[in-house]
């Protein structure tokens, strides 16, 4: 299914974009205001550009969240221009919805009627006494006069987490925090409606094929002002300072419906369940909330003894990362130059004590802000938080394995994968059931070769999984135009490569799904954490599946019935009403960190662009000093259109040197070396009788059992500690040209 969503900017488009993609529709965007990287530009009251974006994307469904800056004021002021958009434009998109043959969902409100009985029910006879209303009612009578079998949905006191909204919450977080009250109508009654909750309703009520008007709002009807109060306690604000005031004694510009609100019971029949209630909404919100809101500042108040406490202790952890944690001077030959390792700071161990103290341990605010800062960085439809790099790995094949998928992959099924790689991403192929074709590697990239992937593959290819070996880009380009020349899933191994580019493209947005580590070694720690990258927006909930337990149900830890139905649901064989968050759809496991590890990596991530430039910068200053020794070692060699975020500093001998002797030479100095992974996995003693195939020689990777090694490139490592490094190299190399000549 394909949608367009218009208004997808604001607080309610926003919601709904993100709630059809969690149920695997393709999404286009449209806004007007706030043209986000994932929206186009499209104003409604041009029509020529509604019909031409609809001739070319062609939706199914169009949802119409669109409003008007100011609201119901703006109309009052400006009724001509608020016409122009809320009618007019509405007009617009019918008649091109007529040509295309797309039905429609529009969000009216209950500001239609005009307030002296309410709650309304859907049969209930319209009566408007602003322009707001009598613009909205204009628009519902046009949309279901001209379109085919609608969805009208009317709603009202939306409200949720969205910076960029003027919604209600967010009028209530800017003006408390001050010190000011602010009065809040005492006699307008509404029905508290969750964002979230109002586009969920609205996928379920498409997914049915409803038509009609429904009434979708929360369960309590209350006045704005209880509210007001409501909101204030869930964002730890103080709830007097909303004042309670008689809606005439605030002098709106615009006549107000004041016994408002809708009633539930037809939606409440058709989907079996109880509309949302406002302490489950709450529940959503703060979380939303926290998540955002990281700051101490911004996310607690600033007065009580308990918070006083917590800015004592987090000030005296910082004192004792100062004391205790200095680093140690550099002694030659004493001091160990490590391969990898952990580079921290106080903010690091101040946030996760500021975790430690909150407790809620499992994934949390921290967590929440953490995915939402990975997703931004990658540009991509979502970002999963796991607790390693294997679980990554395992993640993404289960992903691509789920029988949700129209075509997935099933145990026998190939996946075009190299011999030199890391154990943990071949296992999830051999556990699964799938069979690895393993193709040999590149001297000097130590990468998949890509010349010799095509004539690997068979009937029964289905998929390429490539690790970007210590940091090092793979071609891209013909990975990527094989699998969509052959219709494969590709899964980018980015465990080692967190920053670095092919083209003008990170590594890890080129994939359906990509994965990362965050091991103390690797770019960004959390101690023990990974993460799985979401490039196709109907692969999110999967993945999140996979990483839950394989459940169906979506809430977040802390969460139940988020769906407004978690005894409502009727799936496979279950009885009707089985509780939704114990149906398993995928089969799947706990894969979760905490949301201390969270903590962690979220002060890692605003250092992420200095660490990655320290390992280039690292990384080229071996590579300058060991210019001098390629008649015995083959350097590391890398595409030019890539710009690799280096993990190590990979190193073959060849021209009678031995590895052995470098090895062990390094090593009595005190530098730590590794081997390349597993070289050629097939010669470990777990992979030796897996089942797999084996695509032309593998004479490369061999090699690399004997030959090749890395050294670190890591932010740890200090200009006196690669100065010795290289004087090491030096020094092995002089006593080998001295020794050959003693021999002559």
């Amino acid at each position: 299914m394909k949608a367009l969503v218009l208004g997808a900017s604001g607080l309610v488009g926003t919601a709904l974009s993100d709630a059809l993609e969690n149920s695997g529709v393709q999404v286009i965007r449209g806004a007007f205001r706030h043209v986000t990287e994932f929206a186009i530009r499209l104003d409604i009251r041009d029509a020529r550009a509604i019909e031409r974006t609809l001739e070319e994307t062609r939706p199914e469904w169009i949802f119409l969240a669109v409003n008007i800056p100011g609201g119901v004021n703006a109309c009052e002021e400006h009724p001509a221009e608020a016409r122009e958009v809320l009618v007019d434009g509405i007009d617009h998109v019918c008649q091109a919805a007529r040509t295309q043959g797309a039905r429609l969902v529009y969000y009216s409100t209950d500001y239609i009627f005009d307030g002296t009985r309410g709650p309304y029910s859907e049969d209930d006879l319209p009566h408007p006494v602003n322009v707001y209303g009598r613009l909205k009612l204009e628009a519902e009578e046009r949309i279901r006069s001209e379109t085919s079998d609608p969805i009208i949905v009317r709603t009202t006191a939306v409200f949720g987490w969205n910076r960029l909204s003027r919604n209600f919450a967010m009028q209530i977080w800017e003006v408390l925090p001050t010190g000011k009250p602010m009065r809040v109508p005492s006699d307008e009654w509404c029905n508290p409606t969750l964002a979230e909750y109002l586009a969920e309703v609205t996928v379920r009520l498409v997914q049915r094929g409803a038509g009609g008007i429904f009434n979708v709002v929360g369960k309590d009807r209350m006045t704005r002002s209880d509210l007001g109060k409501q909101l204030a306690k869930s964002m730890s604000l103080d709830p007097d300072r909303v004042l309670p005031t008689p809606t005439a004694a605030m002098g709106p510009r615009a006549t107000r419906p004041l016994q408002g609100g809708l009633t539930t019971g037809k939606l409440e029949t058709l989907l079996g369940t109880d509309a949302m209630n406002l302490q489950e909404a709450l529940k959503r919100f703060r979380r939303h909330w926290l998540s955002d809101t990281q700051s101490a500042h911004e996310s607690r108040p600033q007065t009580g003894s308990a918070e006083s406490l917590r800015r004592d202790i987090l000030e005296k952890v910082g004192e004792y990362y100062r004391v205790a944690h200095r680093p140690e001077p550099f002694v030659p030959f004493k001091s160990r130059i490590q391969y990898s390792g952990r580079v921290y700071g106080e903010n690091e161990m101040t946030n996760l004590v500021d975790s430690a103290l909150e407790f809620w341990l499992t994934l949390g605010r921290y967590g929440d802000r953490f995915e939402r800062e990975m997703k931004r960085f990658f540009g991509s439809r979502d970002f999963v938080l796991v607790n390693s790099g294997s679980s990554a790995n395992l993640t993404a094949v289960l992903t691509l394995m789920s029988a949700q998928l129209d075509h997935p992959l099933r145990p026998g099924d190939e996946v075009i994968t190299p011999a030199v790689t890391f154990p943990t991403t071949l296992a999830p192929l051999v556990h699964s059931g799938l069979v690895p074709v393993l193709v040999d590697c590149e001297i000097g990239t130590y990468n998949i070769d890509p010349t010799l992937v095509e004539s690997a593959l068979s009937p029964r290819t289905r998929a390429i999984l490539v690790p970007h070996t210590l940091g090092n880009p793979c071609d891209m380009e013909i990975l990527t135009g094989l699998a969509e020349k052959f219709r494969l899933f590709l899964i980018e191994d980015c465990c080692d490569a967190l920053g670095g580019t092919f083209g003008d493209r990170r590594v890890g947005t080129f994939g359906d799904l990509a994965t990362l580590s965050f091991y103390p070694a690797h770019h960004l720690t959390m101690g023990e954490g990974g993460g799985v990258v979401v490039n196709r927006s109907h692969l999110s909930r999967l993945v999140r599946s996979v990483r839950d337990w394989g459940r169906d149900c979506w809430c977040a830890p802390g969460e139940s019935n988020t769906c407004g139905k978690r005894f409502g649901w009727e799936l496979g064989d279950l009885p009707k009403g089985y509780d939704h968050k114990y149906t398993y759809s995928n089969l799947g496991y706990n894969f979760k960190p905490t949301d201390m590890q969270a903590a962690i990596g979220l002060a890692q991530f605003a250092r992420l662009d200095e660490f990655i430039q320290a390992r280039r910068r690292n990384f080229s200053r071996l590579y300058d000093g060991l210019q001098s020794y390629q008649d015995r070692l083959v350097l590391p060699r890398w595409d030019s259109r890539a710009n690799p975020s280096w993990f190590g500093f990979p190193i073959s001998v060849h021209g009678g040197a031995s590895r052995f002797e470098l090895v062990h030479w390094l090593e009595t100095a005190n530098i730590e070396t590794r081997e390349i992974f597993g070289g050629n996995i097939l010669r470990q003693p777990a992979y030796r009788q897996i089942k797999a195939r084996v695509a032309g020689s593998l004479a490369h990777s061999d090699r690399v059992m004997r030959d090749s090694f890395f050294i670190g490139v890591y932010p740890g490592l200090s200009d006196e500690k690669i100065d010795f490094v290289l004087e090491r190299f030096r020094d092995f190399f002089r006593r080998q040209t001295a020794g050959r000549r003693a021999v002559v």
